[in-house]
């Protein structure tokens, strides 16, 4: 009878120990072919078992304010533009492996980009901005760096509500061009080490009390 007590304990501390987890949004599988998720997370470039270790995009612009918006990613807090000046579309090479936070930058009311009143609208933003919808999937066993176990992508389409009004305002395509087992899929999310910690003690706890519970005599 005490044993059905102990080993749940176990299993329990061995689960919320680990500081590591898959991507924890909200997804939800379309179909074997394509993954549909609507909360903030970046995404994970896949290098594929080919001749190098890149991953090339193509970005295609879709916004009646083509003029007031670019897309591009930020890195180390500052915005780098791919679609800059009014471009439609354009091309960008990744490192296999790269955690991509792309977004959406508004010239704000002086007309001019990179000056102080531009509006940048992240994926990683807890607001939401963008539906992330991946379509072509990827045997995981052609992934290479990093080796992945679920399905990646060959496409990516965001759907961008830029004023949270439940309506996509500005829609962005992103193809592979490179090699045919390179590939996207939402990015993990790391457990904070401290809250990890937390987790670890608290299993513990409860898997001492169950053992000095074991002891007591009948």
């Amino acid at each position: 009878m005490h044993n059905k007590k102990f080993f749940p304990s176990l299993i329990i501390t061995v689960a919320i120990s680990s500081g590591f987890s898959t991507h924890a949004v909200q997804a939800s599988s379309v179909s074997p072919s394509e993954l549909f998720i609507n909360d903030p997370t970046q995404v994970l470039m896949v290098d594929g078992k080919d001749r190098d270790s890149n991953v090339s995009i193509r970005v295609w612009l879709d916004t009646p304010k083509r003029s007031a918006l670019d897309f591009g990613f930020i890195s180390n807090d500052n915005f780098l533009s791919i679609t800059g000046k009014s471009r439609k579309k354009s091309n960008y090479t990744f490192t296999g492996g790269s955690i991509v936070d792309f977004a959406l930058r508004s010239k704000g009311s002086d007309g001019l980009f990179g000056t102080s009143d531009d509006l940048i609208y992240r994926l990683s933003d807890s607001a939401g901005y963008a539906s992330q919808h991946y379509f072509a999937a990827i045997d995981p066993a052609k992934s290479r760096h990093p080796a992945v176990t679920e399905p990646y992508y060959q496409k990516l389409s965001l759907g961008w509500d830029l004023n949270l009004d439940g309506l996509v305002d500005t829609r962005v395509m992103l193809k592979i061009t490179s090699n045919k087992y390179d590939g996207m899929m939402p990015a993990p999310t790391a457990v904070s080490l401290p809250g990890a910690s937390w987790l670890l003690g608290s299993g513990l706890a409860v898997l001492g009390v169950t053992v000095r519970r074991r002891k007591r005599p009948a």
